[in-house]
């Protein structure tokens, strides 16, 4: 069986309750940028994802 890995930040931005389409637009960025920047796993960019609110927090 095949798929994609799903990746620390998507993890953390589902619980969140965030989509990488909602991420993009809010961080200026395509969601294709999103999902590469999901894919690499940067610690800045895991950090950056673990800021955002949770979404039934605004």
């Amino acid at each position: 069986m095949t798929g994609k890995k799903i990746t620390d930040f998507q993890l953390i931005a589902n619980k969140k309750g965030w989509k990488f389409e909602e991420i993009a637009k809010r961080w200026g960025k395509s969601e294709r940028q999103i999902s590469r920047i999901a894919a690499k796993g940067e610690q800045r960019d895991i950090d950056a994802v673990k800021g955002l609110p949770a979404k039934d927090k605004f």
